[in-house]
């Protein structure tokens, strides 16, 4: 099945009002990819977003930081990611000191209660292997030619640059741009949400506190539907299902440690979002280079407030200066 089910597309309405609610939307004629992580029960058929993230940038190689202190990947799929992250984390603050009714103590770990999935919306399909062959349909006959036609020769075992050499398949690929900007050594989201299909999104600090891999079930996609192309859209569906795990089967141990290949279901969804290449944008507010939002209350419809906003612009919070960058500025985790 390829379309979303009725309650996915009410968990993405409610996504996109709090997306409206920030009013941190791109320049006019511009567009921007939004992308949140949200966990549903078994039990009920609400959800909890724990984060939300906006963002189509990335530093390249020649301005990556010497100390490490910018993130090098504002893609919405990443900073969506990093915000999961930063709710598991005081989730299991939360945990300790009044409970939690998504995740619980597990001997001298935590774990996710029984019922309790995590979901992803993505408002188009992840840069690289996944929508090459999508991008490719949209484009002009002569440029999806020009981007096929091995720009720089793909060597077996190494990344492929962006979208070029577009008939390759299952190979890892570098954030795309244009042809002529400075290339960058962040990896594609579809090689990211791959590896998180094997590991989990949980990170290094979150694997101590977690036992096993805390996986995406269900990845809900835009853009794809609206072109009622019923060809395109097996042509994407199988895409995504080999790009965003399947690709890795047969490739790695199955009884190798607490981790194992997760792969997630894909579902795309008819629900528009206000700000993508499909739709006309709105008079901005606030420019963005990047954005993200995490939650923390069950019922974020009373207001933004109740989570922690960041902007990022080129990598960096937005009003910090460079002399406090190295700074922490969370003690909860220190």
């Amino acid at each position: 099945m390829n379309q979303s089910s009725p309650s996915d597309d009410d968990h993405i309405a409610l996504i996109h009002t709090l997306y409206s609610q920030l009013k941190l939307y791109p320049q006019p004629s511009q567009y921007t990819i939004l992308s949140a992580l949200y966990l549903t029960s078994s039990t009920s058929s609400e959800c909890k977003i724990i984060s939300l993230g906006t963002g189509t940038k990335c530093l390249p190689k020649c301005r990556l930081p010497i100390r490490g202190e910018a993130v090098h990947d504002s893609h919405a799929e990443v900073v969506a990611r990093r915000g999961a992250i930063r709710w598991i984390l005081e989730e299991t603050i939360r945990e300790r000191v009044q409970g939690s009714g998504w995740i619980e103590r597990h001997a001298d770990k935590y774990r996710f209660r029984k019922g309790i999935q995590i979901r992803m919306y993505v408002s188009t399909v992840p840069c690289g292997d996944a929508s090459t062959r999508f991008l490719a349909a949209s484009q002009d006959p002569k440029m999806a030619f020009l981007k096929d036609s091995a720009v720089m020769a793909h060597i077996e075992g190494t990344t492929a640059r962006g979208r070029d050499n577009y008939h390759l398949f299952n190979v890892l690929r570098t954030k795309p741009g244009r042809a002529d900007s400075p290339p960058t050594l962040s990896l594609s989201c579809s090689d990211k949400i791959a590896s998180w299909s094997w590991l989990g999104i949980q990170g290094a600090f979150g694997a101590k506190l977690f036992e096993g891999g805390t996986y995406i079930q269900k990845i809900i996609i835009g853009e794809v539907l609206p072109s009622r192309n019923v060809d395109l859209i097996k042509i994407v569906k199988d895409d995504c299902e080999r790009a965003l795990g399947g690709r890795l089967e047969g490739l790695l141990p199955t009884n190798q440690g607490p981790y194992s290949l997760q792969k997630p279901v894909i579902a795309f969804t008819p629900v528009p979002f206000i700000h993508s290449r499909l739709t006309l944008p709105t008079p901005p507010q606030t420019l963005l280079s990047s954005s993200s939002f995490f939650p923390d209350s069950d019922h974020f419809r009373n207001s933004p407030s109740n989570g922690t906003v960041q902007v990022l612009i080129n990598g960096y919070k937005r009003g910090v200066s460079p002399k406090h960058r190295q700074k922490m500025q969370n003690s909860k985790f220190m």
